[in-house]
């Protein structure tokens, strides 16, 4: 939306117009999208895709955090460094994962797997996916939808903060050997501590009672999806057990509470400078 030289209102619109749809019309549309079977929009396309596709994708999302990684190291911030390697490792064996069935089939020695390694990268996923039944992606299932319908609004406030950003900064850093690594990590992301902090302390607080409403519809709780407000709710109106719900909310407001003071400290400590003042 910053940087693109042409389409830029066209991929404006594409990213604010999930926040002018209603929630329930954008859980079920996703609700459709994980649908267990050749129609639906996600298995469609990974139907599709070949073992080699998951490992290339794998290998470019290592290499993308192994990149911050060298920089922040050769920067002597190795603390951070050793966190984004650690993401990049963990990216990759997610991705990769998923091409493992492909290549190596449960029960078949080692040797013959390495046998048909080859033409087992062309191999593609055999049948549709149980995106919302299966445990270990239900939840994600669910949080995806949800990213993806609040993210218009927040894009707008970082589009608005980095244009506030002088040209300045980055000639400065350009002139200093700077690449475009080097400018998001020591020129944005510290301009910007202040406003990731801010939309960090709102998401955090808004994620611990605006989800049972889409997982109740996604999922109904099942496959490991029961949040503490569907728990709640569940106690309540379904088993009309209100002494135990009553208990089980005072003590989630009172966390939330916890959570939100130490919170507003660390935005105290925060210095906020607007957008055309010296720094």
């Amino acid at each position: 939306m910053q940087e693109v030289p042409r389409g830029k209102l066209l991929f404006r619109l594409i990213y604010y117009l999930p926040a002018v749809v209603t929630g329930i019309v954008t859980i079920l549309l996703w609700k459709q999208f994980y649908e267990p079977s050749e129609r639906g929009a996600l298995n469609a396309l990974l139907l599709r895709i070949p073992a080699i596709g998951y490992i290339v994708l794998a290998t470019l999302l290592f290499g993308i955090a192994m990149a911050f990684a060298r920089r922040l190291w050769s920067n002597d911030i190795k603390g951070v460094a050793i966190t984004c390697a650690l993401v990049g490792v963990i990216l990759f064996f997610t991705v990769a994962n998923i091409a493992r069935p492909l290549l190596f089939i449960a029960g078949e020695p080692l040797i013959e797997s390495l046998r048909h390694l080859l033409p087992r990268l062309l191999a593609t996923q055999p049948e549709p996916y149980r995106w919302l039944s299966d445990p270990q992606t239900a939840m994600l299932a669910c949080v995806i939808p949800m990213i993806w319908a609040g993210m218009g609004p927040g894009c707008l406030i970082y589009l608005a903060a980095l244009k506030g950003i002088a040209d300045e900064y980055y000639e400065a850093a350009e002139i200093d050997g700077a690449g475009f690594i080097d400018k998001i990590l020591f020129v944005i992301f510290p301009i910007l501590k202040p406003l990731i902090i801010i939309n960090f302390v709102g998401a955090f607080i808004g994620s611990w009672y605006g989800a049972e409403g889409n997982i109740l519809v996604m999922t109904g709780g099942a496959a490991n999806t029961e949040v503490a407000g569907l728990h709640i709710w569940f106690k309540a109106f379904t088993f009309l057990q209100f002494g135990p719900a009553t208990a089980m909310a005072w003590m989630l407001g009172f966390l939330l509470i916890g959570f939100t003071v130490h919170q507003l400290r660390i935005l105290a400590r925060v210095e906020f400078r607007t957008a055309g003042e010296e720094r």
